[in-house]
């Protein structure tokens, strides 16, 4: 790089190119222009005339100049030049740069390393060395810190990228240290720290090893660009309380929230607004049990982070537990078995109480029987062979009774403390074994057992009992039945026979007995390591495993932290899943304090470098073009009022880049206007799909190019020959002449006109066929059933017939290939027919074909034919879509001829007649 003063360029050997221009100028002045022809009919007046040898006229001096001109502003682009705003003060210390790169400056990386690369510039044209380190750790050991080229600092930077955890400032304290003690670093330095702008541990000891070294500017990002934290949502009886959190010296804002699925879908969609200064933002986010339960992850819509999604987990799902009513509670339900139940299995699970019939209707992934609401109903026999979980506990009824549904045979009668086979003090908890649901769990002291009932020597064999008094006794017993299980409670649900009801024991280990719910977190062991199976990124996209990841330890996941040995994520452990996030509850989020030793703060919004090469091109590419208009002028070769006419072309062209950029709506560009019998003649002539222009530029282009490449699919996979397709407006243009029109609907779609409505009504009957695609199937079910409105508004004027699913013996699933799925960008939802399988049409088809799965995108391609939007299944599902899209070609061109196959045995038999 070269640079003169502020003014740099990158490929400064171009400007050897200027010294040319005077050879340039010799050449166009001694090269004339080219001669006019003129007819002079009175030929003899010259006869005789004096042959005078005259000199050759040259290019006029102004063209010569223009000319020049247009070579100096080439030789200027390809030479790069690069105005850097010089700095308030002329620095002449050596350069330290040191760059918060955590998940928090993930958001605001892009704004960091450009300041970065000007500051390095700044540094590489003042002749300075430079120095730059970074303050999280990569799980590998840092660069040395010293000082060298800016080149060397540059290359640094390139190669660096976002943690997805927090940073250590500590550290970098440290290193910056013990490198100015063995003297890489210089005593009096220009020190630039480009923070995140959020206070961690370390801050204070970071600022004080900086100021040792020179005064210290901090610059982070300005108000309105600041990092948010998404909190640990908090289960609601309706839903999630999702907290947001930011530097509460921000600016006013809101922050669009999705819940996500597994499938990447959304489930649902809340808006947080942050007041001006205020650093939590809370909503409430309701969703029944069963969508509450799909959430796979919680997003802050826009530029992503870490800490701005959150990963739920196995923790998060909560399953429904019916609590069978007991009929004798007499009148004082807080002192009854189900109340201590349900108050400890409140925070993980939904509780639902009622009667069996009740319950069983609600589809409860468990059901809790306690003794007083004993019964002996087949259906929960039932119940369990089908995979539901039944949690028993012990009482009176039971000691003196057994029944088939238990885990093991019991002794009638109990045991108590001071009667026959009894204890002479109350007995305690026994450590959990290690291949016990409850492995991990610390035995409460409190938790003292008075009486239990006994389970038959021989039945109670190792794998049913989970848990055991002291003396070795049976206390918590299981048993697989079917699909599903039986856990019984050797004890009664309250603290009438133990006091461990009243123990923080007691909801822990129900918890762990959930695990085994259809529909409940998955209970991981607690002696086993948790293995990261997904990464999360510094930009909040979840992705392969680093290599500097370790298994966590279970006893220790309670307490673990995001960092290069345990990165945020997706973890597993046998069947169960957890996930570790950034942000804990007790995360906070401030600013970096104000006070901090020898620093000044500015803001990311600084003097940006100026690059001049593509508006040098681009004139001097101009210039050449009206350089061609002036030479054909000056030769006679263009008439002098289209010479008017091109040189105002081309000062309206010049004046268009220096006019302000417009704020308009995306908006279509309208067609070339051709006259009814052109575009008539042209849809005749060739056989063109057609697309509705609906008016927003994005939804017109994906149609284009979804049907551009639906066109050529048809014609590589069949004798079909495609034009390329065509728009419509519906309200003016015939339609008549297309086999198929693809409709793009959203959701503010404005109603059909009673004339379009009366053209497109005579086109479905005349045979043709219309795909609606309202192009939403990922955020449809926020719907919740409802309709879509632009559907309903379009779908109102015209006569459709009545509609129904696609059946699986329709045309349509084998006009061509075999189908019973139809995706496009998305699966899954249902696709609409005509519900008489012979159609309402003149020929027997339907006319309509409804569905949200996105085609144009997943058949949209680009100039070079490659596919241009992303499928939310990948290739195999692009490939699907495709297959749809020849089938509804083919259904539309041939009609039922599919469905006549049917008689193809009677006319073949006739034919043999």
């Amino acid at each position: 790089m070269f640079a003169l003063g502020p003014l740099s360029f990158g490929a400064p050997l171009a400007l050897i190119g200027l010294l040319s221009l005077p050879v340039l100028w010799l050449l166009l002045r001694a090269t004339p222009p080219a001669p006019k022809r003129a007819i002079f009919p009175p030929l003899r007046l010259l006869f005789g005339a004096p042959d005078d040898a005259e000199t050759p006229q040259h290019a006029p001096w102004w063209l010569i100049l223009f000319r020049l001109l247009i070579a100096t502003l080439i030789i200027l682009g390809l030479s790069r030049p690069v105005w850097t705003p010089p700095a308030v003060v002329n620095e002449t210390r050596p350069e330290l740069i040191l760059v918060d790169n955590g998940w928090a400056a993930a958001a605001n990386w892009g704004e960091t390393s450009r300041e970065a690369i000007r500051l390095l510039d700044e540094a590489e044209r003042d002749g300075r060395l430079a120095a730059i380190a970074f303050t999280a750790n990569t799980g590998e050991a840092p660069a040395p810190l010293r000082l060298d080229r800016p080149d060397a600092a540059r290359r640094l930077l390139a190669s660096a990228r976002t943690m997805p955890w927090s940073v250590d400032r500590t550290g970098a304290a440290d290193r910056i240290t013990a490198a100015r003690a063995d003297g890489s670093l210089a005593e009096n330095m220009a020190v630039t720290w480009l923070s995140d702008g959020i206070d961690t541990e370390g801050s204070r000891a970071l600022a004080r090893a900086l100021s040792g070294l020179g005064n210290v500017r901090i610059i982070e990002p300005d108000n309105g660009r600041a990092a948010v934290a998404l909190a640990p949502p908090e289960p609601t009886a309706s839903g999630l309380s999702i907290e947001l959190r930011r530097v509460a010296r921000d600016l006013p804002r809101t922050a669009p929230i999705t819940a996500l699925g597994n499938d990447g879908r959304a489930i649902a969609r809340t808006d947080l607004s942050f007041e001006a200064g205020s650093g939590i933002a809370r909503s409430e986010l309701s969703l029944p049990l069963d969508l509450r339960n799909r959430i796979a992850s919680l997003r802050v819509e826009g530029p992503g982070s870490a800490g701005s999604i959150r990963l739920m987990g196995d923790q998060w799902r909560r399953p429904r537990v019916g609590l069978i009513d007991a009929p004798s509670e007499d009148g004082q339900p807080l002192l009854s078995d189900l109340h201590y139940v349900e108050s400890a299995i409140a925070p993980f699970s939904q509780p639902v109480r009622g009667t069996l019939d009740e319950l069983l209707e609600t589809e409860a992934a468990a059901l809790v029987m306690v003794d007083d609401a004993r019964t002996d109903d087949d259906r929960i026999a039932e119940f369990v062979a089908n995979g539901g979980l039944l949690i028993r506990f012990a009482g009176p009824r039971l000691a003196a009774r057994g029944d088939s549904l238990l885990p093991v045979d019991l002794r009638i009668g109990g045991r108590l403390l001071g009667g026959a086979l009894n204890w002479e003090e109350p007995q305690l908890i026994a450590r959990f074994g290690d291949d016990s649901p409850f492995a991990g769990l610390p035995t409460d002291p409190t938790a003292t057992v008075d009486r239990q009932v006994l389970a038959q020597p021989g039945t109670a064999t190792p794998d049913r009992v989970w848990a055991r008094l002291e003396d070795g006794t049976p206390l918590v017993t299981a048993v697989r039945r079917g699909r599903g299980w039986i856990v019984l409670f050797h004890v009664t649900a309250g603290p009438e026979w133990s006091d461990l009801p009243l123990s923080g024991l007691y909801p822990r280990m129900l918890q762990r007995v959930l695990g085994l719910a259809q529909g409940g977190p998955s209970t991981g062991p607690a002696s086993g390591a948790w293995v990261l199976d997904r990464a999360l990124d510094a930009q909040g996209q979840l992705t392969t495993a680093p290599n500097s990841a370790r298994p966590v330890a279970a006893t220790s996941w309670d307490s673990a932290s995001a960092s290069p040995v345990s990165p945020p994520g997706l973890y597993r452990l046998g069947s169960a899943t957890a996930a570790l996030n950034v942000i804990r509850a007790d995360t906070s989020i401030s600013a970096l304090p104000r006070d901090l030793p020898g620093v000044q703060f500015a803001g990311l919004d600084g003097p940006r470098p100026l690059r001049f090469i593509a508006g040098l091109l681009t004139a001097a590419l101009i210039m050449l073009a009206l350089d061609v208009v002036l030479a054909l002028a000056l030769a006679g070769r263009l008439p002098l009022r289209l010479f008017g006419a091109a040189a105002t072309a081309w000062l309206i062209a010049l004046a268009l880049p220096l006019a302000p950029p417009a704020d308009a709506q995306p908006t279509t560009t309208p067609p070339p206007p051709v006259s009814d019998d052109s575009f008539a003649l042209e849809a005749a002539l060739n056989l063109h799909f057609a697309y509705v222009i609906t008016g927003n530029a994005s939804v017109d282009a994906r149609s284009q190019a979804g049907l551009t490449g639906l066109s050529q699919e048809v014609a590589r996979r069949s004798a079909i020959e495609p034009a390329p397709p065509m728009g419509i407006n519906v309200e003016t243009d015939p339609l008549i002449f297309f086999p198929v029109i693809y409709w793009p609907v959203s959701r503010d779609a404005p109603a059909l006109s009673h004339e379009a409505a009366a053209r497109v009504s005579s086109y479905l009957q005349s045979g043709g066929l219309i795909v609606f695609d309202t192009q939403d199937a990922d955020v449809a079910m926020l719907r919740a059933g409802a309709p879509h409105p632009g559907l309903v508004t379009i779908l109102d004027s015209i006569d459709v017939p009545p509609l129904g699913p696609v059946p699986p013996d329709h045309v349509l699933t084998r006009s061509f290939y075999l189908l019973q799925e139809f995706p496009g960008r998305f699966s899954g939802a249902p696709v609409w027919v005509e519900a008489n399988p012979d159609g309402a049409s003149r020929d027997g088809t339907s006319g309509v074909i409804i569905g949200a799965n996105d085609w144009a995108s997943a058949w949209a391609v680009d100039a070079q034919g490659r596919p241009s939007a992303p499928v939310e299944g990948g290739d195999r599902q692009r490939e699907m879509a495709n297959r749809f899209g020849v089938n509804i070609a083919m259904y539309a061109l041939t009609g039922n001829y599919k469905a006549d196959q049917v008689h193809v045995p009677d006319i073949l038999e006739r034919l043999g007649q």
